[in-house]
């Protein structure tokens, strides 16, 4: 779920310069845009306001992770054929709302917190516990988990530093909720620092410091293993293992590479391999692959004949095909196809292959697709092949889902409670 215009705007911008040429999981039309490619893929908070941090010191070693042999899927694929015409369908015309398709993953909340402070829903960490961060018009605060049952809220600790201007990158991973401060000090340098909590409970620990160069932050966690990529404003970046008490340590081969769905990295820039029409004589550009740095592996989505490519996370793919829209696993796997709203192949945006007026949000899993298109925002459930539909709130990704605050409440939808 994403708080206010503020938030989801320095996603859009973020993640669009990942997707732009040379550069780099749609809300309610009151809401505007976010980050707008992911792969690009993925990030929440005043990343714009943040933008503070460093590579690290000099003189690190250079770490190379323990690959575990997965299925690669990085050797380059012909595109599979397609059969448009024969495949499942879903009518986006005549979806119901989120509450009624899903009504049993519907919850609803206290708008306030007990001091009285709005908040955001991050994450539900399960039973009546979420993991939520407080705002107020000015910034946000540091994140909490709020039972909401009992309506207590825990600290997950103080302010770390004087210099503190900002959190950013709130997020669930695999065992810990991991933030990011942004700092800036007397000298006007800036820098960023990654905090974890673990999830059941505990103290809070510093794992890293960035800076003093402006840059992005990203962060995953795997196994208890942090990964941490710099993003600087003039370009390039690299991943980074932290231990446990240790400087972080470059992964061997990512310079210029940025993580931007958990552990799965993309390089940057990353420059969809479509070319527009007007385009057409441009010479061909980099096509994307996802890199998981923890276990090795490389993903490249494949094409499907006669598909144009919208967008890709490292499980699955959406592009357009004869007036509507397809989904599909980033191996070609299973397309689905909607029906019920026209996608016009010549409205097309400034950022190479993306379609003006669509824009793409994934949940964890690869389950959920969710779709801000002009007539409105939808959630395609590719396993059951069912989509819904959202009239207030916002969208991004993650697997809660702001649906607005009718009756003075919060009221989300969960997807890890829909079967």
């Amino acid at each position: 779920m994403r708080r206010n215009l503020e938030d989801d705007l320095a996603r859009t911008f973020r993640a669009a310069g990942m997707a732009a040429p040379d550069s780099g999981p749609g809300f309610s039309a009151a809401l505007a845009a976010r980050r707008r490619r992911r792969a690009r893929t993925r990030m929440a908070g005043m990343a714009g306001a943040f933008a503070a941090v460093v590579a690290v010191a000099a003189g690190v070693a250079v770490f190379s992770p323990p690959v575990t042999r997965q299925p690669d899927l990085a050797q380059p694929l012909d595109p599979a054929p397609l059969p448009t015409g024969s495949l499942p369908t879903v009518d986006l015309s005549a979806t119901k709302p989120y509450r009624d398709l899903w009504p049993d993953a519907h919850v609803e909340l206290p708008l306030r917190l007990p001091d009285g402070r709005r908040y955001s829903v991050k994450a539900a960490l399960g039973g009546d516990a979420y993991l939520v961060v407080p705002w107020d018009e000015r910034r946000n605060f540091l994140p909490v988990v709020l039972n909401a049952r009992t309506g207590a809220a825990r600290e997950l600790g103080t302010v770390p530093t004087s210099g503190y201007t900002a959190y950013d990158q709130v997020k669930l991973t695999e065992h810990y909720i991991v933030w990011v401060v942004a700092a800036q000090e007397e000298d006007n340098a800036k820098y960023q620092e990654v905090w974890s909590a673990p999830r059941d409970g505990g103290a809070a620990v510093r794992r890293a410091r960035f800076g003093p160069d402006a840059m992005t932050v990203s962060v995953a966690e795997v196994g208890g293993v942090f990964y941490a990529s710099t993003e600087p404003s003039t370009g390039g970046g690299a991943v980074y293992r932290i231990p446990d008490g240790g400087e972080p340590q470059q992964v061997a081969g990512s310079d210029g590479y940025v993580l931007r769905d958990g552990p799965w990295a993309v390089r940057r820039p990353v420059r969809s391999a479509q070319v527009k029409p007007s385009d057409a004589a441009a010479a061909p550009v980099e096509a994307l692959q996802f890199w998981n740095v923890a276990t090795g592996e490389r993903r490249t989505p494949r094409t499907l004949d006669g598909v144009t490519m919208i967008d890709c996370n490292p499980r699955v793919c959406v592009g357009r095909a004869a007036g509507s829209l397809v989904s599909y696993g980033i191996d070609g796997s299973r397309p689905l196809r909607t029906t019920g709203d026209a996608v016009d192949p010549a409205d097309m945006d400034t950022c190479d292959s993306c379609p003006r007026g669509i824009t793409v949000f994934y949940d964890s899993f690869g389950r959920f697709i969710q779709l801000q298109l002009k007539s409105g925002v939808y959630l395609w459930d590719r396993k059951t092949n069912t989509v819904g539909t959202q009239q207030s709130g916002s969208s991004g990704d993650g697997d809660v889902i702001d649906v607005g605050q009718p009756g003075g409440k919060q009221h989300l939808l969960l997807l890890g409670r829909i079967r």
